[in-house]
């Protein structure tokens, strides 16, 4: 990738940065931007950025569609991307009529019943895993949210869950159940004694870190 499209990934980083979005989101919107450049650096060789049309955008979505086999909702997220990238970097018009959202199907989620939750939090055996997956089920918080957790914020007298900066950019408390403190209290004594209340929750591999939201995922 030439050094004109790397400026215009460091400066759509440094807006996104700037607006103070989600680390998450930064990192998802530059992994979009710099895929829509290869695709142009390949398809559209020697094509001056400020001037792609809103045919050649279109003719990029129906390759993530086509091609890429990507879903209306990741497409969708590509769409927003771009529109960001043409309004903060490029400085120019977005026009949601030439390039419009993707409908896409409402799914009902594949809730399993309460019997096969307690089998599946039960067959973990390692005391930290089984207390992430416990306080995320007891309690509805994201894998991000659990993450974040600070031993402080476990407040037991009260049955709850402090969750600061939530996605929202607000904060809120969740119920802990009385078996997820139970687990909870289980991992604390026997894998992490010496915690103390401005300590990770759920620390990560390096010192001072905490656990990052793909081992949650895996």
């Amino acid at each position: 990738m030439n050094d004109i499209y790397n400026d215009y990934i460091q400066k759509h980083t440094d807006i996104l940065s700037l607006r103070d979005l989600a680390s998450g989101t930064i990192s998802n919107y530059t992994s979009y931007l710099r895929e829509f450049l290869e695709w142009v650096e390949k398809e559209l060789p020697g094509k001056n950025i400020p001037s792609i049309t809103f045919e050649e955008i279109r003719s990029y979505l129906q390759y993530l569609k086509n091609i890429r086999k990507l879903n209306n909702r990741t497409i969708n997220s590509h769409i927003a991307q771009l529109c960001d990238f043409f309004r903060y970097v490029l400085h120019r018009d977005w026009d949601r009529y030439q390039i419009p959202y993707l409908r896409y199907d409402e799914h009902l989620p594949s809730v399993p019943t309460r019997l096969e939750t307690d089998r599946i939090i039960n067959s973990i055996s390692n005391h930290k895993h089984k207390a992430e997956i416990a306080v995320m089920y007891s309690s509805g918080l994201r894998v991000s949210e659990v993450c974040r957790l600070h031993c402080r914020d476990i407040l037991v007298s009260k049955n709850c869950i402090y969750i600061s900066r939530t996605k929202n950019r607000s904060d809120r408390y969740a119920v802990l159940s009385q078996k997820a403190l139970e687990i909870m209290t289980d991992y604390i004594r026997y894998d992490y004694h010496g915690a103390r209340k401005d300590d990770w929750l759920f620390p990560g591999q390096k010192t001072g870190t905490s656990i990052c939201t793909q081992s949650v995922y895996n």
